[in-house]
């Protein structure tokens, strides 16, 4: 079945749901901007509820206006076949998450995060652009042999489901080529620009390319740079649709704004003081248990913090 079929494609056991999901497929929106679809967390664990990714999200003709509404189909799957599309958390058997860093890397920003993870000995992952790692080849060697994971997050960040297979030949195929090249391996994970997918879409991406899809159960909205104390209370508590840090969290977030840097150290100072570990997404996802654990009450023991003076960044 060719990709760019699967994006416009309604699983058969979909039935309609209430909360409509508006798309703009003739105009897809600048980088940092506001995500096509809403990513909806699920229930602690797992991977993301059929609920949170729409089938049939917009078709690839062109054809719709641009102010179609897409409605999010509720559909009762087997968790094998859900697990097997993509995930936004993780179930596990200890106070594990991981921080999680999109569209960069940049010259300035991702530097000073990448110095900020190393004072804490915290290894997470980034999922970075082919044309910013172009750019910026060392910053990406550097987190590497700094123990960092690198995900795919396309060439220039389009929306995925609404490109034909030569776009997505494109976008995910020659992206991984260019980590594989700076870093000596390809990438074994990828997240979508905006989460704009489908269960097809993303077995399709996972089949064909390699790659398992990585959404996130953690969103701070940190694109609309609504300032370093916002961006870490919505990742420690939660804001609207989006659940605050707990066991199996994958924590979005983007090192191209200032704001969400600042925010780091506090952030994960707080998180590793209620006693949280931080591991990459594939170290996640082999983390999976049927059993998991509930969110761990403040222990500085859980995991050895490092301290460190106030920082203007």
């Amino acid at each position: 079945m060719a990709l760019d079929s699967l994006s416009a494609q309604a699983l058969p056991s979909a039935s309609v749901a209430s909360s409509p999901i508006s798309v703009s497929p003739t105009n897809p929106a600048p980088l940092g901007s506001p995500p096509l679809v809403t990513v909806t967390p699920t229930p602690q664990g797992g991977a993301t509820s059929s609920s949170s990714i729409p089938t049939g999200i917009a078709s690839t003709n062109g054809n719709a206006s641009p102010s179609a509404t897409v409605r999010t189909p509720d559909m009762q799957l087997p968790l094998e076949a859900v697990e097997r599309s993509a995930y936004s958390s993780i179930r596990v058997e200890g106070p594990y998450v991981a921080m999680t860093f999109d569209d960069g890397p940049d010259a300035t920003l991702t530097p000073r995060l990448l110095d900020i993870l190393k004072e804490r000995h915290i290894h997470a992952t980034f999922f970075v652009l082919g044309q910013r790692v172009q750019d910026h080849p060392e910053i990406l060697q550097r987190a590497v042999a700094e123990g960092h994971e690198i995900g795919n997050h396309s060439w220039d960040h389009p929306p995925l489901n609404k490109l034909a297979e030569g776009g997505l030949q494109h976008q995910l195929a020659d992206t991984s080529a260019l980590i594989k090249q700076t870093v000596g391996h390809a990438p074994t994970i990828m997240r979508p620009p905006y989460g704009a997918t489908n269960p097809r879409l993303s077995r399709a991406i996972e089949k064909e390319y390699g790659m398992k899809v990585i959404l996130w159960s953690v969103d701070p909205f940190d694109w609309k740079d609504p300032g370093a104390q916002v961006v870490s209370s919505r990742i420690l508590n939660g804001w609207k649709g989006s659940g605050g840090a707990k066991p199996g969290a994958i924590i979005l977030s983007h090192d191209i704004h200032k704001g969400t840097i600042e925010a780091m150290p506090s952030t994960l100072d707080a998180l590793l003081a209620k006693g949280y570990k931080f591991v990459t997404v594939s170290e996640l996802l082999a983390m999976e248990s049927k059993n998991p654990l509930p969110a761990p009450s403040a222990s500085p023991s859980a995991q050895k913090t490092h301290r460190t003076k106030k920082r203007s960044s």
